[in-house]
């Protein structure tokens, strides 16, 4: 049975339309690949001009629907734009994606407010703002698919070391997550949590090789393998699963 009870039910997320935000690099760019070689229609926000180029670049060598937008996706112009962008008259954007959130690590003795304001900013305040933005469409349309992303662990507060306060902001963006899944689940819309582990594409560091020791798998993730998870989460029929927290980890700190 279809997940949606308007519009065509295409199956997997071939002919849907979808906004990426963070989508030129890394994770974000590894779902954008794989949603439209999957037969979506794809629209990669992003604040950086190079990879934005170097991803056109690809979906014109592999004639993959994939169109880029510039811009920072805390303003919500920008993120209108995009969403209008996505949707391009039609009904949609069906799936929203939302990929970036920075990094830092230190002693708590290290983290400023003004540190700490834009992890929470980077981590749990853009994702707020898209979901908010794409939500009154995707219930006009009773069908929505949002996917973000927490990190390994990151399911339970725990003494986290020199990451605690990246991994704060990850719970806090599961809390919302967990409660937008909740309210909008009856107008057919999920929202899911993937849980990257240790994901990387080069050589590690003499630091990150330690982490291997930690790793039941025995080795570092890669992108496509988190957009393997990410593909499932947000296809057709995959609208009775909402409020997941899907690990995608090797085993790492479960």
């Amino acid at each position: 049975m279809s997940g949606s009870s308007s519009g065509p039910a295409y199956g997997g997320v071939n002919g849907r339309s979808a906004l990426v935000i963070g989508g030129s690099k890394g994770i974000g760019r590894a779902i954008t690949l794989a949603l439209a070689e999957s037969g979506a229609r794809v629209t990669a926000l992003a604040r950086e001009a190079g990879p934005l180029r170097e991803l056109e670049a690809v979906a014109h060598a592999h004639r993959l629907a994939i169109e880029t937008a510039r811009g920072d996706a805390s303003k919500a112009l920008t993120v209108r734009r995009a969403l209008t962008l996505a949707a391009a008259g039609a009904r949609g954007p069906d799936i929203l994606v939302i990929a970036p959130g920075d990094y830092w690590e230190g002693p708590t003795r290290q983290l400023t407010v003004e540190r700490w304001e834009a992890l929470a900013r980077s981590n749990v305040s853009i994702p707020l703002l898209a979901m908010q933005e794409a939500l009154p469409g995707m219930r006009r349309q009773r069908y929505g698919r949002i996917l973000v992303f927490g990190v390994a662990g990151g399911d339970v507060p725990k003494p986290a070391g020199h990451a605690h306060a990246y991994r704060a902001a990850k719970l806090a963006l599961l809390t919302l997550a967990k409660t937008f899944a909740h309210e909008e689940a009856r107008h057919g819309i999920t929202v899911n949590t993937i849980l990257p582990g240790v994901i990387r594409s080069g050589r590690p560091t003499s630091r990150e090789a330690l982490l291997l020791e930690r790793i039941p798998a025995g080795r570092f993730g890669s992108a496509r393998e988190v957009a393997r998870a990410a593909l499932f989460l947000v296809a057709e029929e995959s609208g009775y699963i909402t409020g997941a927290a899907l690990p995608v980890s090797g085993g790492f700190l479960i």
